[in-house]
């Protein structure tokens, strides 16, 4: 069982931290490049303005399960918070299980249209958009997981069972 957790976490942060930084180092370098042939060179990159467009919507959709992977996600919750324990419990398996149900609802028509679109090229770096929009179903699958983690973890804790240990932060 270790091992397959082991393993499950270095595919996780293979695709949330690792890839997501070299994406994010990406951006920022197309942007600061851009901002410097730009206003230095008085010559705009084309290419790297989409560059740094499709960099940020694949930081975004890579970013966004890392967030919820580890329950860092902007909330709202100060009702939240004045719930008991069980209540804020039952709360988070109904909406992480709702949410589950839309994820799992879209998934394969987004599969679809991510291979169709195959056909269609970028603009100016003339990559087959299939490559720029394969973020949103590895979006959906890993935040499928997490959420099911997630409401594993609490219908424990409902149980009256010990909540399994979390997880440290990569970057700690």
């Amino acid at each position: 069982m270790k091992d397959i957790k082991d393993i499950s976490k270095k595919v996780f942060d293979l695709f949330e931290v690792h890839l997501a930084a070299v994406i994010f180092v990406t951006l920022f370098f197309s942007i600061v490049i851009q901002i410097f042939s730009r206003y230095v060179l008085n010559r705009p990159l084309p290419a790297l303005f989409e560059l740094s467009i499709y960099s940020f919507v694949w930081a975004i959709f890579l970013g966004a399960p890392l967030a919820k992977r580890y329950r860092k996600h902007l909330r709202f919750d100060i009702l939240y918070q004045k719930f008991p324990k069980r209540l804020q419990s039952i709360t988070e398996i109904v909406f992480d299980t709702l949410t589950n149900v839309v994820l799992l609802t879209i998934l394969v028509p987004i599969v679809k249209y991510t291979a169709w679109s195959y056909k269609i090229k970028a603009s100016v770096l003339r990559i087959p958009w299939t490559y720029l929009l394969l973020c949103f179903p590895i979006f959906i699958v890993l935040l499928f997981i997490h959420n099911s983690v997630w409401i594993y973890y609490h219908v424990r804790v409902l149980l009256g069972k010990k909540p399994p240990p979390s997880e440290t932060w990569p970057w700690q």
